[in-house]
């Protein structure tokens, strides 16, 4: 917990700002630093408005300007094809196309007929499709930004003039793409929006989706398969928000029974069907796909939580099991979302490339979360060796793949098309916490003479550090979190001198910022000593085959 003139903020021991926090002399910097520029921005953020629209917006509109806003048919009818063309993506399986094609129909024969909560749907839908056309614009077109703003606004008017609290039809559908809209459009982590995801999750309780539908008579087999899908995303969400903010999640496992949704496509059943046809095998894509293989990690990723929301200390022997656990899931994802090396993956579509990167970017996530706290017992304790070697090596991964999405979304690389999906705080939040955990071993290493470290693997972690820097200088312009980055590793490495930008650089550290982020060289920073002790490889592999 940190006490600052501005209030009080608690985050859990796994979160990287915790990390971060246990290096006394980044602790020290970083709270002088953040102190000195609250009081320079005088209550202004600098980098974001000041949170959800939901809980700042104003409503001065009335359904009839509300109406009188929509844009012509057929702009509507483009962006109503980009969000549903956008595939595999979480908010998209909430919405059946076929069911909400036939009711946008009959919106555009009678508007004043629908109610503000599918307005609100229908405004969301134009504001992630503007949001995905934004984010591929080079450069950016000021108006399309322009545009998802009234979107969003009329969104928020929509769900708040039609009483969303009420728990109507098409609330948590509205709700889970507004929530989507503003997790892209924030750059740092923000406790607002987590607050929104709690009414999100408290909606869907009153409305019994933690509950399976077969449990209720009167819903149909069309409305229970879209709960199902609905629910799912919902758990993700509160997973993900919850996480980021280093907190505890709101949705238990022991109080819900809601079965996983069916992998089927959406002309696989309508609101006639009177029987649901078997689920599609798991290589074929559907739209619910992705969602299945994210919820098998989830549901990892939850228990995990959980047990480190646990105030009473768990024995060792959970936390291996909970580790076996985690394999059991990765092994069990999908096919065409298991990772193959991008030299093995030219005809697979970007999007599934970069869903893939996801997928194990969360194993790693998870296994520092398990065993981030065994990293700093005596290394003298041989029974915590697994743990400190899984620890740093899921560090060097999370690294790796951030240096990978870094080139491979540049203008020549296989994921530019796709570039759109990596810029979201909760991606950031992952890379935060690898750099983090290799600080902090790094660290260990300067002031422990009981941490050996390997010289190759004290250069590869050390030029991982390097070459991440140039990607956190990029991004703290716009997000506070990244500057706060770029801050703790020009002071590690020693990458202060003279200024540029407001961030501390030398000249070694402005050959950083331009070379390319496969550049590697030997570290010349004397703090950083590296003994030739041998560092156990992470489950028997060599590590140039992690």
């Amino acid at each position: 917990m940190r006490l600052h003139s501005h209030g009080v903020k608690y985050v859990g021991s796994v979160h990287w700002a915790a990390v971060l926090d246990s290096i006394s002399e980044l602790k020290d910097y970083y709270e002088e630093e953040e102190e000195a520029r609250m009081l320079a921005t005088d209550g202004h953020a600098p980098y974001s408005s000041p949170g959800p629209r939901l809980f700042y917006q104003p409503i001065q509109a009335t359904k009839n300007d509300i109406l009188a806003s929509i844009p012509a048919r057929p702009a509507v009818d483009r962006m109503v094809a980009r969000y549903f063309n956008i595939q595999n993506t979480a908010p998209i399986s909430v919405l059946h196309s076929g069911h909400f094609l036939r009711e946008y129909e009959s919106f555009w024969q009678e508007p004043t007929a629908a109610s503000l909560l599918w307005i609100s749907v229908l405004f969301s839908i134009m504001a992630l499709a503007m949001q995905y056309q934004h984010l591929g614009e080079d450069p950016p077109d000021p108006e399309t930004m322009a545009r998802i703003h009234m979107f969003r606004e009329r969104t928020v008017h929509c769900l708040v003039l039609g009483q969303f609290t009420w728990g109507k039809e098409y609330v948590l559908e509205a709700m889970v793409n507004y929530i989507a809209l503003e997790m892209l459009l924030c750059k740092d982590a923000d406790i607002g929006l987590w607050l929104v995801v709690g009414m999100l999750v408290q909606l869907a309780l009153g409305l019994g989706y933690h509950r399976d539908a077969r449990h209720f008579s009167n819903v149909s087999l069309f409305a229970g398969e879209m709960r199902r899908r609905v629910w799912a995303v919902i758990m993700q969400m509160d997973l993900r928000l919850s996480s980021q903010m280093g907190l505890p999640r709101l949705i238990q496992l022991h109080q819900c029974d809601t079965a996983e949704p069916s992998n089927l496509l959406d002309t696989d059943f309508d609101e006639t069907t009177v029987e649901l046809p078997p689920s599609r095998p798991e290589t074929e894509v559907t739209p619910v796909l992705y969602v299945l293989a994210k919820s098998r990690i989830d549901r990892i990723s939850g228990l995990v939580s959980d047990l480190l929301a646990d105030t009473r200390e768990q024995p060792y022997t959970v936390i291996m099991e909970m580790d076996g656990k985690l394999q059991d899931a990765e092994a069990s994802l999908p096919p065409i979302f298991r990772w193959q090396p991008l030299s093995q993956s030219f005809m697979v579509p970007p999007q599934i490339v970069m869903h893939r990167v996801w997928l194990q970017l969360a194993i790693p996530r998870l296994r520092i979360w398990l065993h981030r706290k065994y990293l700093a017992p005596s290394y003298m304790q041989a029974d915590y060796e697994y743990s400190r070697n899984a620890c740093v090596q899921a560090g060097i991964k999370i690294l790796e793949f951030q240096q990978l999405l870094d080139e491979e979304t540049g203008p020549d690389g296989l994921l530019y098309p796709v570039r759109w999906m990596m810029i979201t705080s909760l991606g950031q939040f992952v890379f935060l916490l690898g750099m983090s955990i290799l600080c902090y071993y790094v660290q260990l290493a300067k002031v422990r003479p009981d941490v050996s470290l390997h010289q190759e693997t004290g250069i590869r972690i050390y030029n991982l550090l390097r070459n991440t820097y140039p990607i956190w200088l990029r991004s703290s312009t716009v997000s506070r979190e990244a500057r706060r980055a770029a801050d703790h590793l020009s002071l590690l490495l020693g990458l202060r001198g003279r200024k540029e930008g407001g961030i501390p650089l030398t000249e070694e550290a402005t050959e950083a910022v331009t070379a390319t982020s496969s550049h590697f060289t030997t570290p010349q920073n004397p703090n950083v000593p590296f003994d030739q002790a041998t560092w156990s490889t992470y489950q028997g592999k060599p590590l140039d085959d992690i």
